[in-house]
């Protein structure tokens, strides 16, 4: 009489499996209902958590459960390799965000313009849990105030068309009431995966070459972008820059330190005025007594037909 033993069946491959096929809908569900706005920010971080440590579970228990078939022998194989790649799928996030948070600066605040920043109101409920600051100047040296050689309501209408572009969501806006007024706006933006919305102040002022425009974006929770607000501040520069030509042509950012150009002599032959005290006034010239009117007797006689007029 033959004797079958039974085959063993990995629990731990079955339970990986599990663990890795939830965690991908745990953090799309959270995604969908955090950019619907169902759920906050601070619970998007709770749902968030949850699902990343399905997968790390699910990735440890696959791994563990491959050693032991490995020793023993047995079925779970298909599983536990099943559950390791929906772990490490779902894990792919927080991958990227450990690369970004060793390359960019402990920053959440980015601005052109460290002294005066453009200043940004958050609506009621929405500030987040920090107040916003702008964070170390020396993080993003190349960000900073560009000006150009169009008037204050050409570059602002320019900026609205690129943020716009870039599907921001104006929330605030001061529009230009004449071509030489100072202009601003504020808009949010929103993350392509997990929704999170992040706030930006748009300033541009009248300048000697036309004007100058300072961004400023800031994100709501953490201490730590990941290079996303100085990511955002480059690309639209780069959209406000093809809007731009797009509208008059090749119109180039002045550097910060170029003067306005002198105006043109009216006279080409004159010569330009040398810098220095205005010239001491010469001798006032003499006063010469008006030409006498003629004499009556001096004037010539007048034709026959008047002079029997005046007679």
């Amino acid at each position: 009489m033959r004797t079958v033993l039974p085959v063993h069946r990995s629990r731990l491959a079955a339970v990986s499996h599990r663990l890795g096929r939830l965690a991908l809908p745990v953090l799309v569900v959270g995604a969908l209902a955090h950019r619907a706005q169902i759920v906050t920010t601070p619970q998007l971080f709770g749902v968030l958590g949850l699902g990343f440590l399905l997968a790390g579970a699910a990735v440890l228990l696959g791994a563990l459960a491959m050693a032991l078939l490995w020793a023993r022998g047995g079925l779970g194989w298909g599983r536990a390799v099943r559950g390791i790649g929906f772990g490490l799928v779902a894990l792919l996030p927080v991958a990227l965000g450990l690369v970004d948070f060793v390359r960019y600066p402990l920053v959440a605040d980015v601005s052109t313009d460290r002294e005066t920043p453009p200043p940004i109101v958050a609506p009621d409920g929405e500030r987040g849990t920090r107040a916003y600051a702008p964070g170390d100047p020396e993080a993003y040296p190349g960000l900073v105030t560009r000006r150009f050689r169009v008037t204050p309501a050409e570059l602002h209408a320019a900026a609205r068309s690129a943020a716009e572009a870039a599907d921001w969501t104006i929330t605030g806006e001061l529009p230009p009431g004449m071509p030489d007024e100072p202009t601003r706006f504020q808009a949010v933006a929103t993350s392509l995966l997990f929704a999170f919305r992040d706030d930006i102040a748009v300033r541009i002022l009248p300048d000697p070459v036309g004007a100058r425009l300072d961004i400023r974006s800031a994100s709501r929770y953490g201490r730590h972008d990941l290079g996303a607000n100085a990511r955002r501040i480059r690309r639209f520069f780069e959209d406000l820059d093809a809007v731009l030509v797009a509208t008059f042509g090749a119109v180039e950012a002045v550097e910060d330190d170029e003067e306005a150009e002198d105006l043109p002599l009216l006279d080409p032959n004159a010569q330009p005025r040398e810098e220095g005290p205005p010239p001491t006034p010469g001798t006032k010239p003499e006063e010469t007594a008006p030409d006498a009117p003629p004499a009556a007797d001096d004037l010539p006689p007048l034709p026959d037909d008047l002079s029997e007029i005046y007679q």
